[in-house]
């Protein structure tokens, strides 16, 4: 730790400090404390909150791992992994506690859901590979291109700050995105989780058909999905058996080329 951003909201821009001994202090209760946490959770729930599936190495996508960031959660410092394994403990509450209130079980499935894409949103912004933008003073997220560089110097934010990539600023974020979903077109939609090669269409069904197509080994769009999948499934996997059936992405019938890992046809 090198320095600390301090920040007024009743003033305009940021000061700066040396990281003192206190701030140290803070970090390693941080560390002690994650341990702990991190064993009580792994015996509630049978897995261990913090990620452990395997990061893999792709040349010029993914080079972390020549680091020695071999897994999904070396991806995030010890306090910031005791923050998102808390986050993540309180998301899973939120929805055992409207059931026992009352709540139906698909409208608390439906605002859970909209608190893990808050929490998404904070973990790209909350891991070691977050930098420090000069000019704005702010925070830029993980993979500001479509992969997993490492950086030397990066920041931690505050996630219970008011910040850019905190909590409460994602999930303002999500209610504006939510409140103007809510003004478009109110037709009905069906969403499902399938093949494109293999749809449950008979041909001609569709008047139009919309694709975001792969290139060969441009963007490893299901590799970079595991960036979130890993703390999807430990939020709402059990709200969604389908969709986190599987320990990563499916990758094996992705259309494309990929040249340093598996899957693609």
């Amino acid at each position: 730790m090198v320095a600390v951003v301090l920040h007024n909201p009743k003033k305009r821009g940021k000061s700066y400090r040396i990281a003192i001994e206190k701030d140290l202090g803070i970090f390693e209760d941080a560390e002690r404390y994650l341990e702990e946490k991190r064993a009580k959770l792994m015996e509630e729930w049978g897995i261990d909150p913090v990620p452990d599936e395997e990061l893999p190495l792709m040349s010029g996508v993914f080079n972390v791992p020549i680091y020695g960031l071999n897994k999904w959660g070396d991806l995030f410092n010890s306090r910031q992994k005791l923050a998102l394994i808390a986050f993540t403990e309180k998301v899973r509450l939120a929805y055992k506690k409207m059931i026992e209130e009352g709540y139906e079980k698909e409208y608390a499935k439906a605002m859970v859901s909209y608190l893990v894409l808050g929490l998404d949103r904070v973990i790209f912004f909350v891991n070691n590979l977050a930098a420090w933008q000069i000019n704005s003073e702010a925070t830029s997220p993980a993979m500001v291109r479509q992969a997993l560089g490492m950086i030397w110097d990066y920041i931690e934010i505050n996630p219970i700050s008011g910040a850019t990539g905190s909590y409460s600023s994602a999930i303002e974020w999500i209610s504006k995105v939510a409140k103007h979903c809510s003004q478009t077109y109110n037709a009905p939609a069906t969403l499902t989780q399938s093949s494109a090669t293999s749809l449950s269409y008979p041909d001609n069904y569709f008047d139009a058909v919309f694709t975001d197509p792969p290139y060969y080994d441009n963007v490893p769009y299901s590799y970079l999905s595991d960036f979130f999948y890993v703390w999807l499934k430990r939020t709402v996997g059990d709200l969604y058996p389908d969709l986190f059936s599987t320990p990563l992405t499916p990758k094996k019938n992705e259309i494309v080329a990929y040249s340093n890992g598996p899957g693609g046809i």
